[in-house]
């Protein structure tokens, strides 16, 4: 695991206060951060290690080359599964981000850059769910891989599986694809009504010297900077909740009711197993 149970309750604490976290998020949390607190309470060793590792990184950040450690399969799989998992919660937590800093930055800055502060955090919030939809699909792909050699879940997790990647394309694909188009083709500025309007005012008043028109901007900048509030509002709830659904539909059959994620027979350790710590 990244840190140790102290860092994981201190992270959950934090995300609370900010958003109260969907039931299924919050569950898979608790049944992760178990594991890292076992393996915190019991081992000495383990303690140590994560100390020195994490004191030589503060020190010398560019210098520090951190060697993979031989762990149980058991506990690397955990770890893998936490760091897929906290993938996804970053992106979430991200889009809440870009909603307070978007909300508090525009009129912060110079009256003639409000334009572009705006266009700005418009394409960082399509962008941010683009990575969401990566990231949650990584999840996704993780949970299918680790348990379908297993019998006992191989059915489930593929028919799942397959039906929770088909309903986070439907939910972000027209978001993904406008996004591809403002990547690829043009800036998002040209495919958002709102953020058409404002380019056009800019081009009439900046380099046409239409005077005239700067109420138009003015009530313009504040339609948009509302539209903006309602689409990254908007985007961020459903993050949050699709993460949860996929939380949920897995739920069924990986997670047990007093939130014990179960671990597929291939990934159980034997006795005093040790195996190369990497992802697989």
């Amino acid at each position: 695991m990244c840190s140790p149970a102290r860092s994981y309750i201190n992270h959950q604490v934090r995300c609370k206060l900010e958003r109260e976290w969907p039931s299924f998020v919050s569950r898979y949390l608790t049944a992760l951060a178990r594991q890292a607190q076992r393996r915190w309470e019991n081992s000495a060793s383990h303690r140590e290690l994560t100390i020195n590792r994490t004191l030589a990184v503060i020190e010398a950040p560019w210098e520090t080359e951190l060697s993979p450690v031989e762990d149980t399969r058991e506990f690397i799989f955990f770890r893998d599964f936490f760091n897929a998992f906290r993938e996804c919660t970053s992106s979430c937590k991200a889009l809440d981000l870009i909603g307070e800093l978007s909300a508090a930055s525009i009129d912060s800055v110079d009256v003639n850059k409000q334009s572009a502060a705006i266009t700005f955090w418009a394409e960082s919030y399509l962008n941010e769910v683009y990575i969401f939809r990566l990231r949650l699909h990584n999840l996704i792909k993780f949970i299918q891989r680790r348990y379908k050699k297993d019998a006992d879940f191989t059915e489930f997790v593929i028919e799942v599986g397959d039906s929770l990647a088909k309903f986070v394309n439907e939910q972000l694909g027209p978001l993904i694809n406008d996004r591809g188009t403002h990547v690829h083709v043009r800036r998002h500025r040209y495919a958002d009504p709102e953020l058409a309007r404002l380019a056009g005012l800019d081009v009439l008043i900046d380099a046409l010297g239409q005077e005239e028109l700067r109420d138009n901007r003015k009530g313009a900048k504040e339609e948009a900077k509302e539209w903006l509030t309602q689409q990254v509002t908007h985007f961020s709830d459903l993050a949050w909740h699709l993460l949860n659904e996929v939380c949920r539909g897995f739920a069924d059959g990986i997670l047990l009711e007093n939130d014990y994620i179960i671990v597929p027979i291939h990934y159980k350790d034997a006795p005093c197993a040790l195996v190369e710590n990497r992802s697989q």
